[in-house]
C-alpha cells in the first residue's frame, strides 16, 4: 500500500484526488479518526523516549500529565528540542481522535505558540508548536540572524522539522501514525503554509494559512516603504490619530455605498480610488483637513514601493483603502528595522547602519538570496503547487480586504499566478481556495465581521471532500455579544446584500464577476520570468 500511495502521487491529479483519502486510511499502522485511541507509552515516563534515529537530531526535554480542564481534556505535555535550536511543546490527548494539527508562528517568531492550539486540543488532536529555531520575540530585533542555520529555519525547515518528529512522538505514544495532519496560522503562520505547501507537499493533508508574510517582499521592501514614510527622520509621526480617523471617514464616506450598502464596511478596496487631495489644508493645517504632507504620505502608501523610476517593488498595490486606521509607522519600523540589520543581507551590516540607508534601486538586488530563503516564493520564479495538489492536499487561505501590512493585491497576484499554472479557476478551487475578509485587518480586527473556524472547513474538505464555501464570520463586542455576522464566499465569489437585516448572515448571498478574472501581476520588479 505504501508503494500504491507513492505511484499515485505521480498521476493525474484527478485521480490523486480521488484516491488520496481512501489510500490515507488504509495505510498500516495509521490511526482511526474519531476512535478515541488511548496512549501506548506512560507519559511521565514518555521522556526517556530515543527520538535519535530520526532524520533530524531530537531530545525530548519533559514529559507529564495535565489534568483535564473546563476547557481542555487530559493530556500528555512533551517539550523538546530538534537540532540546532527549534523549541518545540506537543499536547498528546490521553483519548485520541486520531488527527495531528501544527500551528504556525508570527512575525519573526522566537516563542512557542502552543496556546493557540487549545480548539483542535479541546477537540482531542494532538497538537504541536515551535519557535522556528530561536529563541525572541515575534516583533524585536532577530538579533539571532547572524547564524545561517537558524535563518535556514527560519524558512520553511523549521516547520516541516516539527511535522517529522511531531508525527513520531505521536507514534511512539500511540503506536498509531496521524491518520491526517492539518497545519494552521496568520501572517507569519500563513507564510509557513504557503510554503510547506510548496516545499515539502506531503508534510499536511489541509493547511488553512492566513493574511501570509513574506518576509523578503515586506521586511526589506514594503514595511520599510511603510515605515519611511510614516515616520520622520526624527522619529515623529506624520499622522495623529485625529488625522488617521479623518482620513479613514473620508475614504469610507466616499467608498461604503459602492456596494450598494451604507454599512461601514468595504467591500473591495479595489472599487475605491478616493484621493486624499480632496481633503488636503488651503492654509497649512487645521482640525478639518489634512496637510500636504500627509496627503503625500497617503498616496504613497496607496501606490506602494518602486524605485526611481517608478517600478513596483511589489504585486499589485500597496496599503488597501479602508486600512487607514491600522497603519502604525513603529509597527512597520519593527519588522523592517531588524529584518533589515540581521536578516535581509548576505553579511549583516555595520553597527553604524540605520535602515533609512536602504536604497531602493541599489539594494534591492542584494536581497533577493534572503527573500528565497524565506518567502515561500523566490524572486523571479512563480508559486508551484503542483507536488501539494498532486498529493491530494487541500489548501484554504484567508487574507484581510482592510490589512494594510500584507497587501491583499500581492495574496490575489499569488493565487492568480497558481490558478494560471494549474489548469484555471474551476480546477484550482477544486483543491485550493481564497477567502477575502471585507473590513479585516491583518488576521484580525478592524471594524467588521473579522471572527470564524477555518478548522472545521479544512477537516471537512480532506476528510469528506464537502468543498468549503459560504463561511460564516462574525463580530462581537467587548463582552462577547454578537453584534453582526455575514458569510464568507470563495474567490472570486463575494458575498451580495438581498434584502432584510444587513448584520445577519442570511441577508446575504454570493454574487460573481460578470467575467473572467486574472489577478496576476507580471509587473513588478521580482515579477516571474517565464
Amino acid at each position: 500500500m505504501m508503494i500504491l500511495r507513492s505511484a499515485l502521487r505521480w498521476l493525474a491529479p484527478l485521480l490523486a484526488l480521488a484516491v488520496a483519502s481512501m489510500a490515507h486510511a488504509q495505510t498500516a499502522n495509521t490511526a482511526q479518526v474519531d476512535a478515541q485511541l488511548a496512549p501506548a507509552a506512560n507519559c511521565a515516563t514518555f521522556v526517556k523516549t530515543d527520538l535519535r534515529q530520526l532524520e533530524y537530531p531530537t531530545m525530548l526535554m519533559s514529559s507529564e500529565v495535565v489534568q483535564e480542564s473546563a476547557d481542555l481534556p487530559a493530556h500528555c505535555k512533551v517539550t523538546g528540542v530538534i537540532q540546532p535550536q527549534v523549541q518545540f511543546e506537543i499536547r498528546l490527548p490521553l483519548a485520541w481522535n486520531g488527527r495531528y494539527y501544527q500551528r504556525g508562528c508570527g512575525g519573526f517568531c522566537g516563542v512557542i505558540s502552543i496556546d493557540k492550539c487549545d480548539h483542535a486540543l479541546a477537540r482531542d488532536f494532538v497538537v504541536a508548536a515551535n519557535n522556528m529555531g530561536h529563541v525572541g520575540l515575534p516583533v524585536k530585533d532577530p538579533v539571532w540572524g547572524n547564524v545561517p542555520a537558524l535563518r535556514e529555519d527560519y524558512g520553511p525547515l523549521s516547520t516541516h522539522k516539527l511535522a517529522v518528529v511531531a508525527k513520531a512522538v505521536a507514534e511512539k505514544f500511540y503506536g498509531k501514525r496521524p491518520a491526517f495532519s492539518y497545519l494552521e496560522g496568520c501572517s507569519t503562520g500563513g507564510r509557513e503554509g504557503l510554503g510547506s505547501a510548496q516545499h515539502y507537499p506531503d508534510d499536511f493533508d489541509g493547511i488553512v494559512a492566513g493574511d501570509p508574510a513574506f518576509p523578503g517582499r515586506l521586511g526589506a521592501l514594503a514595511n520599510n516603504w511603510d515605515a519611511r514614510h510614516l515616520l520622520r527622520p526624527d522619529g515623529t509621526t506624520v499622522f495623529t490619530p485625529e488625522k488617521k480617523a479623518l482620513l479613514a471617514g473620508a475614504v469610507m464616506t466616499a467608498c461604503d455605498e459602492l456596494d450598494g450598502l451604507r454599512d461601514g464596511i468595504i467591500m473591495d478596496p479595489r472599487r475605491c480610488s478616493y484621493d486624499p487631495v480632496a481633503l488636503q489644508c488651503r492654509d497649512g493645517d487645521g482640525p478639518g483637513c489634512l496637510t500636504a504632507e500627509q496627503v503625500m504620505v497617503a498616496q504613497a502608501l496607496y501606490e506602494g514601493p518602486r524605485d526611481s523610476q517608478g517600478r513596483a517593488l511589489m504585486p499589485g498595490a500597496g496599503a488597501p483603502r479602508g486600512s487607514e486606521l491600522s497603519w502604525s509607522g513603529a509597527g512597520r519600523l519593527a519588522l523592517a528595522g531588524g529584518y533589515l540589520r540581521y536578516l535581509a543581507f548576505a553579511e549583516n551590516p555595520p553597527k553604524d547602519w540605520n535602515w533609512r540607508d536602504f536604497d531602493f534601486d541599489r539594494d534591492v538586488s542584494k536581497v533577493e538570496a534572503a527573500a528565497a530563503l524565506y518567502d515561500p516564493v523566490a524572486p523571479y520564479e512563480a508559486p508551484d503547487l503542483g507536488a501539494f495538489h498532486a498529493a491530494g492536499g487541500k489548501l484554504l487561505v484567508y487574507h484581510g480586504w482592510a490589512d494594510p501590512g500584507v497587501s491583499p493585491f500581492a495574496m490575489l497576484d499569488y493565487y492568480g499566478q497558481v490558478v494560471h499554472r494549474e489548469g484555471g479557476m474551476d480546477a484550482v478551487r477544486d483543491w485550493f481556495r481564497v477567502f477575502m475578509v471585507p473590513g479585516m485587518f491583518h488576521c484580525r480586527g478592524g471594524n467588521a465581521p473579522n471572527t470564524f473556524d477555518m478548522l472545521t472547513p479544512i477537516v471537512n474538505w480532506v476528510e469528506k471532500g464537502v468543498r468549503p464555501d459560504g463561511i460564516r464570520a462574525e463580530q462581537r463586542d467587548e463582552a462577547g455579544k454578537l453584534m453582526r455576522s455575514r458569510p464568507l464566499y470563495a474567490y472570486p465569489r463575494y458575498a451580495e446584500f438581498t434584502g432584510g437585516d444587513p448584520d445577519k448572515a442570511e441577508s446575504w448571498a454570493p454574487a460573481a464577476p460578470a467575467g473572467p478574472v486574472d489577478d496576476r501581476d507580471n509587473d513588478w520588479v521580482w515579477a516571474p520570468k517565464s
